[in-house]
């Protein structure tokens, strides 16, 4: 019989001293640790169910452009933007860690600002970004030693925006995407970019704890 970590952790009650329902509790409070970490701010126009129309304000992030896969790009991108802000950068500066993680494909032709999302940009690449704490601006962050890393300003913009939790599969972002496609061609609200993927909790949060979304610009 395959071992899980459920399995696991009902034969072994006394792991480190910890038992089954604890270490659920454990990932329930990391989870609400995430939904405290800053965010970028935005107001909300409209909304429907987990389907919400905002207006953001702009915001610095921190920005790479990976190739791969949209999960594989993901963990490259995280481990490098994680770096810059644990001090891998000019001066050495800590920087406090937002959400959510950002990550996003768009042409490659038009040039793209992103905060910590993920977006594709052709060619099997994707931008991921880690917006940065509102007290920084694109002039005031500390610069990045790593080169690949850029110091962009997203700008303010109108999102339509689903939420949900579970798995980060591709099955489970384009499901949620389609809702939220089907939603903007009945409501007759027009696309201005490329889908975003944001994701809102460590990898190591349960799935039915972790918050994800798919955002679409709209034009105003």
């Amino acid at each position: 019989m395959m071992n899980t970590p459920q399995s696991f952790l009902r034969r072994k009650p006394g792991w480190l001293g910890i038992t089954g329902s604890a270490v659920v509790a454990l990932l329930a409070i990391l989870s609400s640790v995430a939904a405290a970490l800053e965010q970028p701010s935005y107001k909300v126009v409209s909304s429907d169910g987990p389907i919400e129309i905002r207006q953001y304000k702009d915001m610095a992030a921190a920005e790479v452009t990976v190739a791969g896969d949209r999960s594989a790009a993901t963990r490259k991108a995280f481990r490098i933007l994680f770096r810059y802000i644990s001090g891998d950068n000019q001066g050495s500066n800590k920087i406090e860690m937002t959400a959510p993680v950002r990550q996003q494909a768009a042409p490659a032709e038009i040039a793209m600002t992103a905060p910590v999302t993920q977006k594709p940009v052709g060619n099997g690449e994707w931008r991921v970004a880690f917006y940065l704490p509102s007290e920084y601006t694109v002039r005031t962050a500390p610069q990045p030693d790593d080169n690949r890393i850029r110091i962009v300003n997203v700008k303010g913009k109108k999102v339509a925006a689903i939420r949900f939790s579970g798995m980060w599969t591709d099955r489970n972002f384009n499901r949620h995407l389609q809702t939220l496609e089907q939603h903007l061609s009945k409501n007759g609200l027009k696309v201005a970019g490329a889908p975003i993927f944001a994701y809102f909790n460590a990898p190591f949060t349960l799935p039915t704890f972790r918050r994800n979304e798919v955002q679409i610009p709209l034009s105003r």
